[in-house]
C-alpha cells in the first residue's frame, strides 16, 4: 500500500505547480527521519506529477479530532495517545530546526498534514510549502502568503518574514487542537483558536472546562492543562519569545515520563 499525491498541470498554474512538486521532491529527498513521512519516489509528466509516499494506515490528526463520525472512529483519542502524537511531531520539526543544514522551515504546519499509522505515531507531511534557509538563523522574505488560516502566525500575515518561528506558532495551535478538540479557526468573537486560548489563560485561568471532553480523566487534568500553557507561549504574538522545537520537545518528553 502506497500514498499517491498527484499535481495536475493546468496551463495557469504551470509556475507555481512545478515550482511546489520540485520543492518537495528536493525536500522529503533529502531527509529522513522516523517522524518525517517517507517520498518512496516521483513522476512527472506533460500531464500531471505524481508524489509516492509510504501509506499511513490511520490518516491525519484533523480526522480523528474533528471528523471521528466520518471516519468511523470508536471514541477520541486518550490523552497519552494525544501527547505522544505531539511528541512525534515535535520530533519531525526540531530534526528539521536544528539537525538539517542548512535548517528547514516547513510553513504548513497543522493537524491535516500530521498524519498517523497503524499504531498512531505521527509523521510530518506536505512539504510543498517548505523553505530551506539559506543561512541558519536567517529570516526569509517571501513575495505571497500560502497558509492555513488559523495557523499563521501574525508576523507572517504582516510583514513576509519567516523563520522557524513560524512553525512553532503553528505547532502551538496543534496542541492547542490536541487539548481542546477545537478547530484552529473556532475562536468565534476572538478570531481564531489562538486568541481564544490567550483571552481564556488570562480571564478564566486554567481549568477542566478547557479540555476536550476525552481527555478530562483526573489522573491527566494537571499535564493536559500544563500543555495547554506551552501552547499558548508557542503562540504568542512576539517571535522572540516563543520557545524553540527543541524546548518544547523537551518538555513534552517531560510529561511522557510521567505516564
Amino acid at each position: 500500500m502506497v500514498a499517491v499525491k498527484k499535481i495536475w498541470n493546468m496551463q495557469n498554474l504551470d509556475n507555481k505547480l512545478e515550482k511546489d512538486f520540485l520543492t518537495e521532491v528536493q525536500i522529503l529527498g533529502e531527509i529522513r527521519h522516523i517522524n518525517i513521512v517517507k517520498l518512496l519516489c516521483c513522476i512527472s509528466s506533460s500531464e500531471a506529477k505524481l508524489l509516492i509516499y509510504e501509506h499511513m494506515e490511520n490518516g491525519s490528526l484533523h480526522q480523528w479530532l474533528h471528523q471521528r463520525e466520518r471516519i468511523g472512529a470508536p471514541g477520541p483519542l486518550d490523552w497519552p495517545t494525544r501527547l505522544q502524537i505531539a511528541i512525534d511531531s515535535a520530533r519531525g520539526l526540531c530534526y528539521m530546526h536544528h539537525h538539517c543544514s542548512p535548517p528547514i522551515v516547513h510553513r504548513d504546519v497543522k493537524c491535516a498534514n500530521i498524519l498517523l499509522d497503524h499504531n498512531f505515531r505521527a509523521k510530518m507531511a506536505d512539504f510543498g510549502l517548505a523553505k530551506i534557509l539559506l543561512r541558519a538563523g536567517d529570516d526569509e522574505s517571501f513575495s505571497a502568503i500560502a497558509r492555513t488560516f488559523g495557523y499563521m502566525a501574525p508576523e507572517y500575515g504582516h510583514r513576509l518574514k519567516v523563520n522557524e518561528k513560524i512553525d512553532v506558532y503553528s505547532f502551538g495551535v496543534v496542541l492547542l487542537e490536541l487539548i481542546t478538540g477545537r478547530l484552529a479557526n473556532d475562536g468565534g468573537e476572538y478570531y481564531c483558536l489562538a486568541q481564544w486560548a490567550w483571552r481564556q489563560n488570562q480571564e478564566n485561568g486554567l481549568s477542566v472546562d478547557l479540555l476536550d471532553e476525552g481527555i478530562r480523566d483526573p489522573t491527566h487534568v494537571k499535564d493536559a492543562l500544563e500543555v495547554f500553557t506551552l501552547a499558548v507561549i508557542c503562540t504568542g504574538e512576539h517571535p522572540s519569545m516563543r520557545p524553540s522545537m527543541k524546548d518544547i520537545l523537551n518538555v513534552l518528553i517531560q510529561f511522557d515520563r510521567k505516564l
